[in-house]
């Protein structure tokens, strides 16, 4: 009994009604991925700012989707139809924005052809 106990010690866990670990808990995995797409929307944002006729690509982009989209067309096609009838600085408000909205529409944004691979990739290596 008492070489478990030394073993999981040394393996960094503790007694607490049982083994838990005992590293400290960082972000968990879906923070890590809100915040990796954060980061890659504030500087598709910055992009936007400096040439708005960029968005002409994420409308051509959610275009393409809604027609090949099957009936019922998910409502984030309608939430970015009405976000992309903005002024381009309101859009890049929104995409760099923390609000609940706009953290759930970035999993489905059509913003996500704007970035080169190697920026995306520079994001990817920042968020492992």
């Amino acid at each position: 009994m008492r070489a478990a106990r030394e073993r999981k010690r040394r393996s960094g866990f503790r007694l607490h009604q049982g083994w838990v670990d005992s590293t400290p808990q960082g972000y968990s995995d879906h923070q890590r991925l809100d915040a990796r797409s954060l980061a890659m929307h504030c500087l598709v944002a910055r992009k936007l700012l400096a040439d708005p006729a960029l968005l002409a690509r994420a409308r051509s982009t959610l275009a393409r989707w809604r027609a090949q989209a099957t009936d019922p067309v998910p409502s984030y096609f309608l939430e970015w139809g009405r976000i992309l009838e903005r002024s381009p600085a309101e859009i890049a408000a929104f995409l760099a924005s923390m609000r609940e909205e706009a953290t759930r529409l970035r999993q489905s944004s059509p913003f996500t052809n704007f970035l080169t691979s190697e920026e995306r990739a520079r994001i990817f290596e920042a968020f492992r």
